[in-house]
């Protein structure tokens, strides 16, 4: 996705909110900081992928925060030099790509300090500066030597020079004599957008540029794409795709942190699902190779062998052929412990015939509980891969112990008890229910859902269980539409979530009885099928939105 310098100034404009309030903390995570103003928090990252400036949630900061991995050394910088410095400007430098955010801090006696931020957003070239008064470079995020730029060098403790200028026709000038053929080299302005104005001709661009780089109202501008290239204009432009009331900084810098801080977090509880599956697969096997070791039985039989032939026995023998004792003319040689008298090694047999006996009774008990656990992680490992929303994460994420839990204070209220993972759908005439684990699928299957309601399962594969609870009598077209959505979502959180389309069972919660070991923990009967795809409960929603109809 790429912009150009016009949707610069916009943010610029935008920014300017913030003009008056104070720094109270600055965080850093990966490729970008976040400065809070209180109710403002102001994100900047110079990330190639994700570089711009955008105001975000202080949710979506701790989300954010939430999968760093290294903390940028500028960040220690602007902490001891911004916090509780005063945002007094932001603007647009040289019509450029570059946002030099102006502090002023008073110290000491009166003394004001004066601090520049300075972000240039320019995809893999980004980078973030910090200068004093005098312009002199405090600390930046990447550091350029003269070895690896000729033009300048970005270095603390040096003076602050701006990039390369584009050359190109001042705004003004073009505006004072419209040229159609000189269009395209207007600076301040993305190539995308200044060919595309090209195409329309020097009146409708003299009448779309003219708004540009002055004190005009931009409130009533457009936000729009032309194919991947992303500006905001006082009219939609015909070749153009509207965003609606998206805000492009939140399109081009936090929608692509956000993407890879959601991965991130749900890589980590996908790795501990597999960790913990390995783990169980290892102690199965351990227990099903302890099951079959016959050595009990071998060292009982030696051991009543021993004590039937005392008498025979030579002390100090390492080795003797014995006959059987239940008038077998086999004969068994049996290993002895010369050390030790006949009788100690009899006794000796008998206690390793006890140890593995007791141990194999021990691990026939642990074996189920083994299985069951393997299977609920299993079944949880399909479900953490199907996960999209930052909500249904956050839950299974507190089941997996990797959410962070606030210390519970001396004399507070007692915590309430975290509920398995599930999502919860209410309509007017409806609820759904569909659980984000194995834990969760128990949990609304046979706690919350009610014998009468429907419970949907992807055929075939591990995934979620979906339940359906009608409060009122629907018509068969309603009823058609739900079962439809109840499908649609069984497939999206099922390990049939990449398939275009999946077959879906259901029937009434009654019939559906717990199992172990199925691909649904659970077996049922009197069962219907129909075909569903992964997004079309999403339409559903989205398009009853659209139409204002948030409820059936």
């Amino acid at each position: 996705m790429s912009f150009g310098p016009e949707l610069i100034w916009i943010w610029s404009r935008e920014l300017g909110v913030c003009r008056g309030r104070r720094v109270q903390r600055v965080d850093g995570g990966n490729n970008s900081v976040v400065i809070s103003f209180g109710a403002s928090e102001l994100l900047l990252s110079w990330g190639a992928q994700n570089c711009g400036v955008v105001l975000i949630s202080q949710k979506e900061r701790k989300s954010l925060l939430s999968s760093v991995t290294q903390t940028p050394p500028i960040t220690n910088a602007l902490r001891s030099h911004l916090t509780g410095a005063e945002l007094t400007a932001v603007e647009q430098l040289r019509r450029d790509r570059i946002l030099k955010f102006t502090f002023q801090k008073t110290v000491g006696a009166g003394f004001i300090a004066k601090r520049c931020l300075i972000i240039e957003i320019m995809e893999r070239f980004s980078n973030i500066l910090l200068t004093d008064e005098e312009e002199n470079i405090i600390e930046t995020a990447k550091h350029i030597h003269p070895a690896d730029n000729s033009f300048r060098t970005v270095l603390p403790g040096l003076p602050y020079h701006l990039p390369p200028a584009f050359e190109g026709v001042a705004l003004e000038d073009w505006l004072a004599a419209p040229d159609e053929a000189s269009i395209q080299r207007i600076a301040g302005f993305g190539k995308p957008l200044l060919k595309a104005l090209s195409e329309a001709g020097a009146e409708r661009a003299v009448g779309l540029l003219g708004r540009f780089y002055n004190d005009g109202d931009i409130s009533h501008f457009i936000p729009q794409k032309l194919g991947r290239y992303v500006t905001s204009l006082p009219e939609l432009l015909p070749e153009a795709v509207p965003l609606g009331e998206a805000c492009t900084g939140r399109l081009i810098a936090l929608a692509p942190l956000r993407d890879v801080a959601f991965e991130a977090r749900r890589r980590r509880a996908v790795q501990l699902i597999e960790k913990e599956i390995i783990r169980r697969e290892r102690q199965q096997a351990d227990i099903e190779a302890l099951l079959s070791d016959s050595r009990a039985e071998l060292y009982r039989r030696y051991g009543e062998l021993i004590v039937v032939n005392l008498w025979q026995i030579r002390h100090n023998a390492s080795e003797v052929e014995l006959k059987g004792y239940d008038g077998e003319e086999i004969v068994q040689k049996v290993p002895l412990d010369p050390r030790l008298s006949p009788s100690q090694n009899a006794a000796r047999y008998f206690a390793k015939y006890k140890k593995i006996t007791a141990a194999q009774e021990r691990a026939a008990a642990l074996l189920t509980s083994v299985r069951d656990e393997l299977d609920d992680h299993r079944e949880a490992l399909a479900l953490a891969g199907s996960i999209g929303d930052t909500e249904s994460l956050s839950m299974l994420e507190e089941e997996l112990g990797l959410a962070k839990t606030p210390v519970q204070r001396r004399g507070g209220r007692k915590r309430e008890p975290q509920l398995p993972p599930h999502r919860r759908f209410e309509f007017e005439r409806a609820i759904i229910f569909a659980g984000l684990s194995s834990k969760g699928n128990r949990y609304v299957t046979f706690k919350l859902a009610l014998s009468d309601d429907l419970w949907f399962h992807a055929q075939g594969v591990p995934g979620s269980h979906v339940i359906l609870r009608t409060l009122t009598a629907l018509s068969e077209e309603e009823l058609t539409e739900l079962k439809d959505f109840c499908a649609s979502l069984a497939v999206y959180y099922s390990k049939a979530r990449e398939a275009p389309r999946q077959r879906v069972d259901y029937t009434r919660r009654r019939y559906v009885s717990p199992i172990r070991g199925g691909e649904a923990n659970v077996t049922y009967k009197e069962f219907s099928t129909l075909t569903a795809s992964p997004d079309s409960w999403q339409r559903f929603l989205e398009g009853r939105q659209t139409d204002g109809q948030a409820k059936l």
